[in-house]
Order: structure tokens, then C-alpha cells, then sequence
């Protein structure tokens, strides 16, 4: 089917399901084949937990550079914030377990629009003093303070926070200039959400993606790193298929960052293609997006 009639037929669903569905932009061999927006001009928005991808490309250049290993302990970087007596769970905590959800913490705690979030003022401390009940990497619960970690610990091992350090490394490269991100009480940035985008800039974000962490000919990140971060991490008997902070998707050979309300990154190296999508639609759309990739 024409890649213009599948649209239509998606977008008439998106429509008629009442989903507000605000742009969408698809490249193909490394060409925009489709650049859709129901906003007159390319605002940034919100991408909720697509920000937990970008965290995850930010671990990988930081394993590059020697910061952070994906086996270091987590409790050692964080001593002063430790509890009297931390549970042999929370002190085997490693980077791998954050970037996988599988921390072993009991509840996945505040975020987003939860009224506990409204009154902590030190979430740090607020993690580390969570339980910790089950062993790390014994299962998956999906947790967004897991990526608020991962960056605050690059923002430790570095010294700067995360959008200073993701500035030359990876925003400037991808052309994303003077980047959004919302902060937490004590200044340190959201990380698994609250990082404002246009389409254009998630679109280059997967292009680089598509490139095996390649942008216009510049080494953003390593092929190694994505090779692990956008395949299943998952014991292969669990229900849940996660990387490391990017989902696996239905064909078992592409994979996405996803976001809450429909925001989708969707790489597909198969087809040299990326399907962007940045929504406003309660409940989940993925399927009909699948379901659009899958007829055009």
C-alpha cells in the first residue's frame, strides 16, 4: 500500500478512536518520506519515557570514556546516602540492574504526577532509603527512578550535570540546540522523562540510531553499546522483553524508545527506516502504529 493512503487510513483511526495524534515524520534512507504535523509550526514537546533513551546512550558514551562500568556498584558512588545497615540487595545494585528495571526495589515509587513527588526534596536519598527486597536482576518492574540514577551518576563521575555533559557529546551533534529538560528539587535533571523535543529532533535521534550510533558521519556512540541496548536483556522465559532502556518490538528485530501518551521512536534496520510519532492520546496506541508500519 502507498505510504500516503496507509497514513490517511491511520491517522482516520487515530480520529475516530478520538487520539490526538500531534506529528509524525517517517525517514527512509536517510530521507523525510513523510513529515506530518496537526500544529501549525514544529513545537517541542514532551517525550516523557522516550528520555529514558537518551539516558541510555548517555551510559554508553560514558562506558567509552572510562566514567562508569556496567558492573560497578551503584552504593559505592553514593556512600554519604547509604542507610545505617543497607540490605545486601541495595549494596549488589549495579548499572546493568538500572538500566534493565530490574533494581530489586519493592514499589516504582514517585514520578510524574504522584503527590509524594510534590513534597520530597532529595530524591537520591529518598531511593536509597527505599526497600530493596529482592536480589538484583531477579525481576523486572519498571521504575523511573532507575534513570533518574543512571544520571545522576554521570553527572557524579563527570562533574557536570547531564545536559552539560550530553551537550557537545551527543544534543550538538544531533543538532539539537540549547535543549529542555525539567529538574528535580535538588537541580539535577529528570532524566526519565521531562526532556522537551521537536519532531525533527527525534527524528534525528533515531536516524543515529538507525546508523548504529552514527550521525552525518560522526561517531555519537558505539555499535557495541547499542548492540546490547537495543536487544532484549531479559531472561528469554520472562514475560517482559526490555534492552537497556529501549523496548524490543513485535517482529523480534526492530526496537523503539517509547514514551508516555504515544511517543514513539521506531527503528526499523531491516527497512532503513525510522517512524517517529509524538502524541497527546490516553491509553496506549502502540498497536495501531505497529499495525500502520506493518501495511504501508
Amino acid at each position: 500500500m502507498n505510504i500516503n493512503d496507509s497514513f490517511e487510513k491511520f491517522i482516520s483511526r487515530m480520529k475516530e478512536q478520538e487520539k490526538v495524534v500531534n506529528y509524525v515524520q517517517v525517514k527512509k534512507h536517510g530521507e523525510v518520506i513523510l513529515d506530518w504535523g496537526r500544529l501549525d509550526r514544529k513545537s517541542r514537546l514532551n517525550t516523557w519515557s522516550v528520555s529514558k533513551s537518551f539516558i541510555s546512550v548517555a551510559v554508553g558514551i560514558a562506558m567509552e570514556e572510562g566514567l562508569i562500568t556496567l558492573d560497578e556498584k551503584i552504593c559505592d558512588s553514593f556512600k554519604e546516602y547509604l542507610p545505617e545497615n543497607p540490605s545486601e540487595n541495595l549494596l549488589n545494585l549495579e548499572v546493568r540492574h538500572l538500566l534493565t528495571m530490574t533494581s530489586g526495589v519493592e514499589n516504582a515509587l514517585f514520578f510524574d504526577n504522584d503527590q509524594e513527588r510534590y513534597i520530597t526534596q532529595d530524591w537520591i536519598s529518598y531511593f536509597f532509603t527505599r526497600n530493596f527486597p529482592f536480589k538484583p536482576g531477579e525481576r523486572f518492574l519498571y521504575c523511573n527512578f532507575n534513570t533518574y540514577m543512571l544520571a545522576c551518576l554521570i553527572e557524579k563521575k563527570s562533574g557536570m550535570d547531564i545536559i552539560k555533559y550530553l551537550k557537545p557529546r551527543l544534543f550538538t551533534p544531533l543538532e539539537i540546540f540549547s535543549p529542555d529538560w525539567t529538574r528535580c528539587p535538588g537541580n539535577h535533571i529528570h532524566a526519565a522523562n521531562g526532556l522537551y523535543l521537536t519532531i525533527d529532533e527525534f527524528s534525528n535521534f533515531g536516524e543515529m540510531l538507525l546508523n548504529n550510533g552514527a550521525f552525518k558521519g560522526n561517531r555519537v556512540v558505539s555499535k557495541e553499546y547499542l548492540d546490547m541496548a537495543c536487544v532484549n536483556q531479559l531472561p528469554q522465559e520472562w514475560d517482559v522483553k526490555y534492552g537497556f532502556q529501549f523496548w524490543p518490538n513485535p517482529d523480534g528485530k526492530s526496537f523503539r524508545a517509547d514514551g508516555k501518551y504515544g511517543q514513539y521512536i521506531i527503528v526499523l534496520p531491516d527497512r532503513d527506516m525510522t517512524v517517529c510519532v509524538q502524541s497527546l492520546s490516553d491509553g496506549e496506541i502502540f498497536s495501531e502504529v505497529w499495525n500502520w508500519i506493518e501495511n504501508m
